[in-house]
């Protein structure tokens, strides 16, 4: 028999049994404290929804972060164009003043006028 065929007989062997252990030899037992799969899967899913948990406050951080700052450039606009229609009304009263003025500017020079 062929060397490779030797290698591949003994592969196909079944292990024989395990002889009961001799004195002072260390036998692994199982732990009955040791975390099953199901655990471990709870244990991960339980993680990740604090993931998801701890992503979805700091997503909403930053959504209040940038409402304030929206909220911030709001209330400059609106204050600038409180400012500008107050300016606005401030022309024009002078506007009308300054019309009222001249019309009665033409009517003191019509007199002074008539008076020569």
């Amino acid at each position: 028999m062929s060397a490779l065929a030797g290698v591949a007989a003994t592969a196909a062997a079944p292990d024989p049994p395990r002889s009961a252990p001799a004195a002072g030899e260390h036998v692994p037992v199982l732990d009955a404290t040791a975390e099953t799969v199901p655990d471990m899967t709870a244990r991960m899913a339980e993680a990740l929804s604090r993931n998801a948990v701890v992503l979805l406050m700091a997503q909403q951080t930053e959504q209040l972060k940038l409402q304030l700052r929206l909220d911030r450039i709001k209330a400059h606009f609106n204050a600038t164009q409180e400012e500008r229609a107050e300016m606005l009304r401030e022309m024009n009263a002078l506007r009308d003043m300054a019309l009222e003025q001249g019309k009665k500017d033409a009517e003191v020079l019509k007199k002074y006028i008539a008076m020569i």
